[in-house]
């Protein structure tokens, strides 16, 4: 695995220099920046155009891109033009990574079928792999809790029937730890360490006990769930992809959280 760490924070829309100062792009350990352009809105659109501008200054990369499929909104609906012109204009981007939410609870209900809503997220997915593959973009799906497609186990069914040279899937901690126990993510990463393309990870604590309960993402030391033994499955499974600390929502010193990640990041890679 490369010693490399790619930063989900401090993920302040479309230019993470603007916080803290920037000091934090300084750190050479770091490989790149992970951005959210989430919400996208038409005022916003001309911005993508230099997402990858802020990074570069200080010699990095745009490592990746989260957005958002919204099956209640079609594809020709605003929200859906949006997410093409982010495929579309971005520049100096690697990877894209797409979670599917839908807004309309009875557009949802309609998919009465596994299959169903399989045949929906693949239809929505399909024609934003074509873009990527005209500007030589990764797409990664990125199983989100509570959300239509919300498992690494779903994610691999859809890459592997889908079949496509760009499509891959990636395991993010906290959304897993949010639908199992600390032994069940565990399992899981171990199922799936051979294909995933990133791994996604931070301090998780769920917010209530039970088979189901929302997480909320801290500094890597500063979870309930123990991250040794999954960077443990990452080693013995030869793992070679990425890195992504996940920063959504931190508050206080984030130069000095950075530092301690990457610490952590370096004692177990």
């Amino acid at each position: 695995m490369e010693q490399a760490l790619e930063l989900g924070c401090p993920t302040v829309k479309f230019f993470p220099a603007s916080a803290a100062g920037g000091s934090w792009l300084t750190d050479r350990s770091l490989a790149g920046v992970y951005a959210v352009p989430y919400p996208l809105t038409d005022d916003e659109l001309p911005r993508l155009d230099v997402l990858a501008e802020a990074p570069a200054r200080h010699g990095l990369s745009l490592a990746a891109i989260y957005a958002n499929v919204d099956l209640a909104h079609p594809a020709e609906s605003p929200e859906g033009r949006r997410l093409s012109a982010l495929f579309e204009r971005t520049a100096g981007v690697l990877r894209i990574e797409l979670s599917f939410k839908c807004s309309d609870p009875n557009v949802f209900s309609s998919l009465s079928s596994a299959r169903a809503l399989d045949d929906t997220l693949l239809s929505r997915l399909n024609p934003l792999l074509a873009l990527a593959t005209r500007r030589g973009i990764d797409v990664a799906l990125y199983p989100h809790s509570f959300y239509p497609l919300e498992t690494p186990a779903h994610a691999a069914r859809l890459v592997h029937r889908a079949a496509h040279p760009r499509l891959s899937y990636l395991f993010a901690t906290s959304h897993v730890y949010a639908l199992s126990t600390p032994v069940e993510t565990l399992a899981q990463l171990i199922s799936c360490v051979s294909e995933i393309s990133s791994f996604n990870v931070c301090g998780c604590r769920r917010s209530a006990p039970g088979p189901r309960a929302k997480c909320a993402h801290f500094p890597l030391d500063e979870g309930d769930l123990a991250l040794a033994p999954l960077f443990g499955a990452l080693n013995a499974g030869a793992y070679v992809g990425d890195v992504i600390v996940q920063g959504h929502g931190w508050r206080g010193d984030l130069p000095a959280m950075l530092r301690r990640c990457i610490e952590q990041v370096s004692a177990h890679v």
